[in-house]
């Protein structure tokens, strides 16, 4: 699922509905991909191939209910924000049941329709927020004769010693007995890099990226240099040149 406007899914065994309903998503103006579903059955095909953010979705279908839709729908790893788009109010509480996002009557109107995607365009954003994973924002470290916490957008860069990672900030360095791996999935990739397999780096903290024949550092506003890995080599440099490190381009020596 992308940032963009959210995909769609109308599923009615009915042709003047589907495409009426069609019509009243294009006004709203709140869709992205749109797609057609003439039964509950094709609407399984869809659902697995086009993986939808919103499903419009009738109820009284001939192959498959409506309610039998949003049953499977409910045993995805991510399921689809359904609004029930039916002639009969009778399954309004089996549809609340399986926790459906509305339940719109038809001839259904395009202002109920807009209130109950934009509800739907919030239950995205909001099941997306919580799976995203959680970066710590704290970190504990040795400090002679015990243990601090630090802040990790206090960290300037990290350089791998053995078992340890050496962390850098406002002229001090502190040990962190942890993997660079474990501790490169914990820094957010807004704000750092990993220049080398054994260190990473702030990008605001990136004066210059420099070329010394086929070798490249990059320079750092403390005046450190560090090796940037063959393998980490094009990612730091399409960076720069996109404006996302905190110096200038690349210097040739």
């Amino acid at each position: 699922m992308t940032t963009s406007l959210p995909s769609v899914l109308i599923v009615d065994d009915e042709p003047l509905a589907r495409s009426r309903l069609k019509a009243l998503c294009e006004r709203t103006k709140l869709f992205g991909n749109m797609d057609l579903a003439n039964g509950g059955l094709q609407a399984l095909e869809k659902i697995r191939q086009l993986e939808p953010d919103i499903m419009l979705l009738d109820v009284d279908m001939p192959d498959l209910s409506g309610l039998g839709v949003a049953e499977y729908c409910g045993g995805l790893p991510r399921t689809p924000q359904i609004i029930f788009t039916t002639a009969h109010n009778k399954y309004a509480v089996q549809a609340f049941r399986l926790e459906v996002t509305d339940y719109l009557l038809k001839p259904v109107k395009e202002g109920q329709l807009r209130e109950a995607v934009e509800r739907a365009i919030v239950n995205i954003a909001r099941n997306r927020r919580d799976q995203e994973p959680q970066i710590a924002q704290l970190l504990w470290v040795q400090d002679g004769t015990g243990s601090l916490q630090l802040n990790i957008l206090d960290i300037e860069w990290v350089e791998a010693e053995r078992d340890y990672m050496r962390l850098y900030l406002r002229g001090r360095s502190f040990l962190l007995h942890q993997s660079m791996r474990s501790l490169e999935d914990q820094l957010p990739d807004s704000l750092f890099v990993r220049v080398h397999r054994s260190a990473i780096v702030r990008r605001d903290c990136i004066a210059e990226v420099r070329r010394k024949g086929r070798k490249r550092f990059v320079i750092l506003q403390d005046g450190n240099e560090l090796t940037i890995g063959p393998r980490y080599a094009d990612r730091v440099i399409d960076m720069g040149q996109a404006g996302r490190l905190g110096g200038s381009e690349t210097v040739t020596e």
